[in-house]
C-alpha cells in the first residue's frame, strides 16, 4: 500500500480539515487483501456479505423481472452482469446463479423455441489491479467451494452451462466496459473506498470520518469527486435500459453507520482500544498511535442523490428507482448469543474478530512508520488482533459488527 508520511503532529480533539495527500491510480492500493491470492480469506472471514446481499436479492430479481431484455441480434446476443468491487467474487455467487435462472426463465417465456435456446450470460467481475484475482477464477469456476455463515453451501452460477466469465482490473471510479455494453451491474460494500488518500485524520483523535462530529472536509470532498465518476461510469456502461444496484455502506437516518448501531458496543471503539494498548504495550510510539486515517467514506443518503445533481451527463441519463437504508445485523454475534454456535468466548473472538481484519489490517498497517520492516510491522500488527480477541473474549455477547448500507436502483433511461 503506498502511504504518504506516517508522522502525526499531536493528538487533538476533533478532526480538522487539513489534508495529507496521495494518490492511487483508480483507486489501486487504497485498499490491499489480506490473505493468499487463491485461498479466498475474503469470503471465508466475510460471512455478513452474505445476509447483505440475501437481503439485496429480492430488489435485484425484481428489476431483472421489470427489465426489457434485448433480442437476439441487437447488441450482444448474450446478457451482460457485471460485479464491481467483487473482492474474490466468493460472496456473490448464490445471487449470480439467480440471477442467471431468472434472466433465462424471463427469456424463454418471450421466445418460442424454449427447448433449445438458452440465454447466454457473461459474468463480468471488477475489481482493483491489485485484487486476488486467483481467488476470483477459483471461485468464479467452482474450484473452491463456498459455504454461508450457517454452514449452507452456495451455488455457482458457471455450473448452470453458457455462462462466461471475465475479469476486469481497471478500478471502479473509472469506466471500465465499452459504452452501451452491461445489461445489469450490482456493487456490494465496495463504493465506500476512495480514489486517494486524503490522509486528513492523521494526527487527529479519530480514525475514520464517519467518527468525527464535524465531518473532515478532504474526504467528504474526495467522496464527493468518486461518487460523480462512479456514476458517470456506470451510465457509459450501461444499455439503455440497464440497471445498477448499488449496496454501499452509508451512515443512516438515525446515524448508524457500520459497526456502530444500536445493540452492542462499537466495533470502532474497540478497534480504538485495541490500537491504543499498542501504545502501552512499547510496540508503538504517540506518532503512530495517531497515525491512521481510513481511506473510505460512509456516504449519507443526500450525498448519494447530491451526486446525481449539477451534471448533465448523470442527470440526462440516470435516474433513482428506488433508495432504502437497511441494517443486517452481525451473524456472528447473533449465532453467538442464541446458543447456536457452540462456542466458547475465546472461540467466539477468534471466529469473529477477522471478519473485521480483512478489510481493515492494511490500514491500521499503513500507520505505522515507514522505517519499520514488513516483518515488524506484521509483528506489531499481530499484537493489534490479538489485543481486540481478548477485548471481545471478555465480554463477547456484546461485540459484533452490525451492516448498515444504501441499497439504490439505478436505471439508465431510454
Amino acid at each position: 500500500m503506498a502511504v504518504a508520511d506516517t508522522a502525526a503532529t499531536g493528538a487533538s480533539s476533533t478532526c480538522a480539515n487539513d489534508a495529507a495527500s496521495g494518490v492511487a491510480t483508480g483507486g489501486a492500493g487504497v485498499h490491499v487483501p489480506v490473505g493468499k491470492d487463491g485461498e479466498g480469506l475474503y469470503t471465508a472471514s466475510t460471512k455478513g456479505c452474505f445476509d447483505v446481499i440475501d437481503t439485496a436479492t429480492p430488489i435485484i430479481l425484481r428489476e431483472i423481472e421489470k427489465q426489457s431484455l434485448r433480442p437476439f441480434g441487437v447488441g450482444s446476443s448474450a446478457f451482460h452482469i457485471a460485479d464491481y468491487g467483487t473482492a474474490d467474487a466468493g460472496t456473490s455467487l448464490g445471487l449470480l446463479t439467480k440471477m442467471v435462472q431468472a434472466i433465462r426463465s424471463k427469456h424463454q417465456s418471450n421466445t418460442e423455441n424454449t427447448s433449445t435456446d438458452q440465454k447466454e450470460v457473461v459474468l463480468h467481475y471488477e475489481d482493483q489491479l491489485t485484487n486476488e484475482w486467483q481467488s476470483v477464477f477459483n471461485h468464479a469456476f467452482g474450484l473452491k467451494p463456498v459455504t454461508d455463515a450457517y454452514g449452507n453451501p452456495i451455488p455457482n452460477p458457471y455450473d448452470l452451462g453458457n455462462v462466461f466469465v471475465e475479469g476486469c482490473g481497471v478500478g471502479f471510479h473509472n469506466q471500465c466496459y465499452a459504452s452501451e455494453s452491461i445489461d445489469f451491474g450490482v456493487s456490494f460494500t465496495a463504493m465506500h473506498w476512495l480514489s486517494a488518500f486524503p490522509s486528513s485524520l492523521r494526527g487527529k483523535a479519530m480514525i475514520h470520518a464517519a467518527r468525527c462530529e464535524d465531518t473532515p472536509v478532504p474526504e467528504k470532498e474526495q467522496a464527493a469527486r468518486d461518487w460523480k465518476n462512479i456514476l458517470k461510469a456506470r451510465a457509459r456502461e450501461l444499455v439503455p435500459g440497464g440497471r445498477f444496484v448499488c449496496v454501499n455502506f452509508c451512515k443512516d437516518s438515525n446515524g448508524y453507520f457500520l459497526g456502530q448501531t444500536d445493540i452492542g458496543v462499537s466495533m470502532w471503539d474497540s478497534f480504538q482500544e485495541a490500537w491504543d494498548q499498542l501504545k502501552e504495550q512499547g510496540l508503538i510510539d504517540e506518532d503512530e498511535r495517531l497515525g491512521v486515517s481510513f481511506p473510505n467514506y460512509y456516504r449519507t443518503k443526500h450525498e448519494f442523490l447530491e451526486g446525481l445533481e449539477g451534471d448533465d451527463e448523470i442527470t440526462n441519463t440516470l435516474k433513482v428507482v428506488s433508495f432504502e437504508e437497511k441494517v443486517v445485523r452481525c451473524p456472528y454475534r447473533e449465532l453467538y448469543n442464541s446458543g447456536k454456535s457452540g462456542k466458547s468466548a475465546r472461540e467466539y473472538a477468534e471466529w469473529f474478530v477477522p471478519t473485521t481484519r480483512t478489510w481493515s489490517h492494511s490500514t491500521f498497517k499503513s500507520g505505522l512508520k515507514t522505517d519499520r520492516t514488513d516483518e515488524d510491522k506484521e509483528k506489531v500488527m499481530g499484537q493489534f488482533w490479538e489485543n481486540y480477541m481478548t477485548l471481545v473474549e471478555k465480554n463477547p455477547e456484546i461485540h459484533g459488527m452490525d451492516y448498515v448500507h444504501a441499497y439504490i436502483v439505478f436505471e439508465k433511461k431510454e
